[in-house]
C-alpha cells in the first residue's frame, strides 16, 4: 500500500493506493481538532512510506538565462538566485535546463520552481516528524501535470491543462512539446459564478501572462484541455468558445481514469487522479525538501535492505545446505552400492577359490621351507675357522706383548650391535636362519695382562689400545670391554694389594680382562 498526502494549502487529504485502486481516503481540516485527528491517524496506521503532494498558490515558476557553465557551477548560480529572492526556500526549489540561446553568449535558459512560503507545510510536517513517519519526498502537482499529457490524446505543441483539485481552486498548467513550462493557480467561488466563467476569464489572463513571459508568441495557437466533472462539461462548453488561436477540449474524470487504468473511488475532483500519478512514480525522488526531512524513510529503507539481504543469505545458505544434503545422500548410496559390490565380489571369490585354500597354505609352507634352506646354505659358509683366522690376524698385529689370551668363545647372532650393559654371563641368542636379516659373528675374548711388568695405568691403556685396533678393522661392527684389569666402575670394589703387585703369580688373578667383539658375517 502507498500513502499519498495531498495538501492544497488548507485541507490535508490522505489517499491509500493499492496498485491502481484507491482503497480509502481521509480529509483533515486545519485547527486543533483536525491536527489531533491527524496525529491519531498516524499512530493508528502502519508506518508505510508517505509521499506528500502539494498544490499551493505560493509556488512560483521562474524562467532565467544564466551563463553556460558546468553542472556544479550551474547549481551554485541557481541556488544564489533562489536565496536572493526567497530566503526561506533554500531547501524547497528545483530547476531544469530548457534550452540554450541561439545567439549572443548562448546562455542556458533554465526554469526553476520554488516554494515561496515553506512554513505553510510546518503545520502538517511537525506531527509527522514527531510520529516518526517515513516521508519519501515532496512532489509538486504542477510538475506532475505532464504525466497526464498522454491521457489527453493530443499532439499539439502548446497545451494549457485546466483542472480543479478542490472547489475553491483552479489550476492552469502550460505544457509545451510535452514538457512543463509554467503554471498558475487561481481562487474561485462557485457560489458567485459558474465554473465556465472562471475558466474563460482565467484562461485569457494566463495566455497573456505566458506571452508576456515569452513562453509563447502572441500569434501561437493553444489547445485548452479542461478536466472537470461530467455535470460541468456542457455548461462550461457553452461559455468557453473556440477561436482562431485557441480551442477547448473537455474531459470528464471517468475518461481520464479509464485512460490511466486507475480507480479513484468517489472523488469529485482531479486530486485523486494526481495522487495516483504521484503513487505511480517508480523512483521515489521528490521535488522539494532536505535530507533531514527524510531521515526516517532512509532508515526504513536501510532496515528493509538489511532484512532482504539477510533473507537472501538465508535462502542461499538453505539452498547450499540442501545441495550438500543431496550430495551426501548420493554419496551414501554410492558407498552402499560399492559395499554390496565388494560383498558380491568376495562371495564370488569364495565360491571360485574356496577349494584352493588348502593348496595355497601348502604353497606358503613350501615357500618358507625354500627360504629356510637358502638361509641355512648361506649361513653354512660362516665357519669358526674363518672367524679364528680373522681374530688371530687382528690379535697378532697388535704390538701388545703383555697381553695373554686364555679363552675365546664364538657364536653366530643376528644382532647388529652389542648391549650397553653386558650381563655377568654371556647370553647367546638363537639364530633364525629363515629370517631375512644377516647373520654376524659374536666373539668373547678372555685373558690377563702381566701386571708384574706394568703399572695399572699402563695395563688399562694397553687393553684400550687392543680394543681400538679391533675397531679399526672394516669387518668389526662394534667392540665392548666387559672387564678391565682394574675395575673403575662405581659399582665395583677396588682392592689394592700393594704387597702382591710385583709377584708374577698374581697376574692371572689381578690382570683379567674380557672383550666382546661383533664382526660382520658374510651377507646372505
Amino acid at each position: 500500500m502507498k500513502r499519498i498526502f495531498y495538501f492544497s494549502g488548507y485541507r490535508l487529504t490522505v489517499f491509500h493506493w493499492q496498485q491502481t485502486q484507491c482503497i480509502d481516503s481521509y480529509a483533515f481540516n486545519p485547527g486543533e481538532d483536525g491536527i489531533a485527528k491527524f496525529q491519531s491517524y498516524l499512530k493508528a496506521t502502519e508506518n508505510t512510506p508517505v509521499r506528500i503532494l502539494i498544490d499551493l498558490i505560493e509556488e512560483d515558476f521562474v524562467k532565467e538565462s544564466i551563463p553556460h557553465v558546468g553542472r556544479r557551477d550551474r547549481n551554485a548560480i541557481v541556488k544564489r538566485l533562489v536565496e536572493r529572492q526567497y530566503r526561506k526556500s533554500r531547501d524547497f526549489f528545483q530547476y531544469r535546463v530548457l534550452e540554450r540561446e541561439k545567439s549572443g553568449r548562448r546562455d542556458d535558459v533554465v526554469l526553476y520552481s520554488v516554494l515561496s512560503n515553506p512554513d505553510i507545510l510546518h503545520t502538517w510536517l511537525a506531527p509527522m516528524q514527531q510520529a516518526g513517519t517515513a516521508i519519501a519526498g515532496i512532489w509538486s502537482l504542477p510538475l506532475l501535470s505532464p504525466k497526464l499529457f498522454p491521457a489527453l490524446n493530443t499532439h499539439a505543441d502548446n497545451v494549457l491543462l485546466v483542472s480543479q483539485q478542490v472547489p475553491s481552486n483552479l489550476r492552469q498548467t502550460f505544457i509545451r512539446h510535452g514538457c512543463f513550462e509554467n503554471s498558475r493557480s487561481a481562487v474561485v467561488n462557485l457560489d458567485d459564478a459558474p465554473l465556465g466563467e472562471y475558466i474563460s476569464i482565467e484562461v485569457e489572463q494566463t495566455i497573456r501572462f505566458l506571452s508576456n513571459q515569452r513562453h509563447i508568441g502572441f500569434d501561437e495557437k493553444i489547445e485548452v484541455h479542461v478536466i472537470c466533472r461530467q455535470q460541468d462539461i456542457e455548461p462550461t462548453r457553452k461559455i468557453c468558445s473556440n477561436s482562431a488561436l485557441r480551442s477547448f477540449h473537455f474531459h470528464d474524470l471517468q475518461e481520464i481514469e479509464t485512460s490511466l487504468h486507475c480507480d479513484t473511488g468517489s472523488t469529485e475532483y482531479s486530486n485523486g487522479i494526481y495522487s495516483y500519478l504521484c503513487a505511480k512514480q517508480l523512483v521515489p525522488v521528490g521535488h522539494y525538501g532536505n535530507a533531514s526531512l527524510f531521515n526516517h524513510y532512509y532508515q526504513q529503507l536501510t532496515s528493509k535492505s538489511l532484512y532482504a539481504a539477510s533473507v537472501l543469505m538465508l535462502l542461499v545458505a538453505t539452498l547450499f545446505a540442501f545441495a550438500f544434503i543431496s550430495d551426501s545422500i548420493v554419496l551414501d548410496e554410492e558407498a552402499l552400492t560399492l559395499q554390496q559390490q565388494t560383498q558380491g565380489i568376495n562371495n564370488n571369490y569364495q565360491r571360485q577359490f574356496a577349494h584352493l585354500q588348502d593348496q595355497l597354505k601348502q604353497a606358503e609352507m613350501m615357500r618358507s621351507a625354500v627360504l629356510l634352506s637358502d638361509n641355512i646354505h648361506q649361513a653354512s659358509r660362516i665357519s669358526p675357522m674363518a672367524f679364528m683366522n680373522k681374530i688371530s690376524h687382528m690379535f697378532g698385529n697388535a704390538d701388545l706383548n703383555n697381553i695373554n689370551l686364555t679363552q675365546l668363545n664364538w657364536s653366530t647372532t643376528q644382532q647388529s650391535e652389542l648391549s650397553d650393559k653386558p650381563a655377568d654371563k654371556p647370553v647367546v641368542a638363537a639364530t633364525d636362519y629363515s629370517h631375512i636379516e644377516n647373520i654376524n659373528h659374536l666373539a668373547q675374548l678372555s685373558g690377563f695382562v702381566l701386571m708384574s711388568q706394568s703399572s695399572y695405568k699402563q695395563s688399562t691403556h694397553q687393553l684400550n689400545q687392543l680394543a681400538e685396533s679391533f675397531r679399526q678393522q672394516p669387518e668389526v661392527l662394534s667392540v665392548q670391554i666387559n672387564r678391565y684389569p682394574i675395575d673403575t666402575r662405581s659399582e665395583a670394589e677396588l682392592t689394592l694389594q700393594v704387597a702382591q703387585q710385583g709377584s708374577q703369580s698374581n697376574d692371572e688373578k689381578d690382570g683379567q680382562f674380557e672383550i666382546s667383539i661383533l664382526l660382520r658375517g658374510r651377507p646372505l
